[in-house]
Formats: structure tokens, sequence, C-alpha cells
């Protein structure tokens, strides 16, 4: 008898292990983290408007950080966001990839990178913190049904773009540069640029006072890739993500059109 006891209970440990080892269901919300740990507030909620709903998980990179990010759109062609330094995170982005769902059926992965939002990273290196981000956005994106993965980045988020898109193997499918300054932190963009195999467009105002159209087109000249585009917008286009047009949601200019046929694989 007591032999089948033990027998018995061994029998229900090895159940209750393996029900918490099976994935979760497919009407699961998404999440990186612990069952037990909350879904970090979705972008609408962070950001405001539009108040379209987006799937928000937690990201962990390989270095132990814990980074808010979203999803919103279903389309296997995916971008992947890279914001600027300033204050408003992937804020800045999100009514351009709410946009992109709706009218484009383009799939966007935006991530808070370390200090920004709820995201939280051990001290190390700011750079090498956004290019670790960057990199598991990428490979999340992967990991979730993407076909396609481009990199667009505004500002300082332009050259980690840039940065990423040269060293990530597998190697992303595009790249976006909007406004990516010559240097930041410990990034240059020249040589970052000089190791790109992928189709890459970069974008700038006349009269940036942050960057150049000169070294715009260094960067252009620079990269070796097959596909490249140059775009030149008149001066008071504005700065990174302003590129893209006016009022959330509307007035969406014309490389906004542009850099989503590039993220669906129409590098012209």
């Amino acid at each position: 008898m007591l032999l089948l006891l033990v027998a018995l209970s061994l029998v229900l440990v090895g159940c209750d292990g393996d029900t918490a080892s099976r994935p979760p269901t497919t009407g699961a919300p998404i999440t990186s983290a612990s069952a037990a740990t909350p879904a970090p507030a979705p972008p609408a909620d962070q950001c405001g408007a539009p108040a379209t709903p987006a799937q928000s998980f937690w990201l962990p990179t390989p270095a132990g950080a814990r980074l808010q990010a979203a999803m919103v759109g279903n389309s296997p062609d995916t971008a992947v966001f890279v914001h600027e330094s300033g204050n408003r995170g992937l804020c800045g982005f999100w009514p351009y990839a709410e946009w992109l769902a709706k009218a484009n059926g383009v799939r966007s992965v935006l991530v808070n990178q370390c200090g920004y939002g709820a995201s939280v990273c051990p001290a190390g290196q700011e750079t090498s913190q956004w290019l670790a981000a960057t990199t598991a956005a990428v490979g999340w994106a992967r990991t979730h049904g993407a076909r396609q993965v481009t990199l667009v980045g505004a500002s300082a988020g332009g050259i980690v773009a840039l940065q990423a898109a040269a060293s990530i193997r597998p190697r992303v499918d595009a790249v976006v540069d909007l406004s990516g300054e010559r240097r930041w932190k410990q990034l240059d963009s020249v040589a970052a640029a000089r190791r790109l195999r992928v189709p890459a467009l970069f974008a700038v105002a006349a009269g940036d006072s942050y960057v150049s159209v000169a070294t715009m087109r260094r960067l252009y000249q620079a990269t070796p890739a097959g596909s490249k585009r140059l775009v030149v917008l008149a001066e008071g286009a504005g700065h990174g993500w302003e590129l893209l047009g006016g009022t959330p949601g509307t007035d969406w200019s014309p490389l906004a059109v542009t850099v989503a046929a590039w993220i669906q694989g129409r590098h012209r």
C-alpha cells in the first residue's frame, strides 16, 4: 500500500510539472514575463490618441532588461521602430504605426528603450542597451510570424537602426533612417553605412539643425547596398519622425507612403 501511495504521488507531481511547462494557448495574451506579471500599458494608455487596441508585452534582453513593448497589425511584413532620444519614447511612432496597420496592413513592433516608459534595465552603456533592445525586438518579430523585417529609426534611433542593420544575423530585410545624425554617443553612422548590405532608405529635410543634407548624402554614398534611396525634403519638413507627416492619423506625407512601401518590400 505504501509503495502504491508513493507511486501515485509521483504521478501527480509529474502531471503538475507538465501543465506548468506547456506553452500558452492560442488565445493567451502575448507576454515575455511570467504569467503573474501584468502586461505593460498599451500605447493608447501611455500615449493617448489614436485609441486603437494593441498587444502589449514585456520584451527581455540577454543583458537582463525588461522593456515595455507593443505590437499592432497582422501582416507578416513587419516594421521594428527605434525611437528618438527625446522624452516621447515609442509614443513618437505610435500614430504612424497605427496608420500602417489600418491603411497598409503592416505589423509594427514598438519598444521603449531603457529609461523610457515602464522599461527597466540594469546599469550599462546606453548605446549597447539600445542595440540589444533593437536586436531583441527583431528576434521577437521573427518568432511571432514576421516574413520580412524592416528597421525604422528616427534621429538617434536612425543611427541605432543603421548599426543594427549592419550587424544583426540573420540580416533584416531593409532599413530606414529618418534624420539620423552623423554620430551619437559611441556610434558612427558612416562606419555603419559602409557595412550595410540590405536595402536602405535615407531621409532628411533641408535646413535640419541636427543633421545636414550633406551628411545624409554621405551616408547614402557610403552604403554598398544594391538598393538604396535618398529623399531630401523641403526646409521646414522637420526632423526624425516629423518627416512622416502632420496631425496623428491624418495628413501623412509622401515620405510616409514611401516608408510604408519600403516596409512591404517595394524598394524603389
